[in-house]
């Protein structure tokens, strides 16, 4: 099949029509794609151009390829899921309430991957959607007393905007975990609540790429602001978009 519409170019010709057969199931995980001469072929194209489709296709985890064997479909990923929080929980205003140098319980120091006898900084900031008290998270990050300042410290803590100042998006990753825990102690009384009260807690770990664990935070969320929204296989995209 050429393209002759003129209009689209041929490389997302062969994406979009290799996409629509693996979405269909005509091509299923594991099929050997036609090959790059066969695909040369079909479109009247030149290798580049036929490389160029495929490479859309490998963006979009839909193939992959290997060295002298060709390109095959992908397994279907429904089991792994990227989450987001609610919009009105990440716009929503935000204070800092408190800041404390405290000792860590053993939580912390495995978070942080720290000895008992390391202080660390706790940095409490209350939230707020369309003006309602929404969550609290206490971020701790490890204190070393005049190195550097705690004035350094208290801007390094706010992850990941200003993080950024100090090191490059990429230079860490994070760890999460979500689950439901009822609202007790300090945290019953910073979000006004009813005891044993529902929240969700999100918890991250921020890691360097060389493995120091540089940060943990716990985001606890109340009543309708406690949901997570997940999506997990292929969302079919327009060309260039990445999955």
């Amino acid at each position: 099949m050429k393209n002759k519409t003129g209009g689209t170019p041929v490389y997302i010709t062969i994406f979009s029509e290799l996409r629509e057969q693996i979405i269909k199931g005509n091509l299923v995980q594991g099929n050997l794609l036609p090959s790059e001469n066969e695909l040369c072929a079909r479109y009247d194209a030149s290798r580049e151009t036929v490389r160029k489709g495929l490479k859309e296709l490998e963006q979009h985890g839909l193939i992959y390829s290997r060295p002298r064997r060709g390109y095959f479909v992908s397994a279907p990923q429904h089991d792994e899921f990227t989450l987001s929080f609610p919009s009105d929980v990440l716009s929503g205003e935000s204070r800092f309430k408190e800041i404390k140098i405290i000792w860590p319980a053993e939580e912390i120091q495995t978070a942080l991957q720290i000895p008992s006898n390391q202080k660390v900084i706790a940095f409490y900031r209350i939230s707020y959607a369309d003006g309602a008290l929404s969550g609290l998270e206490i971020k701790y990050i490890p204190y070393t007393k005049g190195l550097p300042s705690i004035e350094d410290e208290i801007n390094y803590a706010v992850f990941p905007q200003a993080a950024n100042a100090k090191m490059t998006s990429f230079s860490y990753y994070t760890e999460l975990s979500v689950k439901a825990v009822p609202a007790q102690g300090e945290i019953l009384a910073m979000l006004e609540c009813a005891e044993n009260e529902p929240l969700l807690l999100v918890s991250r770990v921020y890691i360097t790429q060389a493995g120091a664990h540089i940060a943990y935070s716990k985001q606890y969320l109340l009543g309708s602001y406690g949901e997570l929204h997940g999506v997990s296989g292929y969302v079919q995209k327009q060309p260039g978009q990445k999955k």
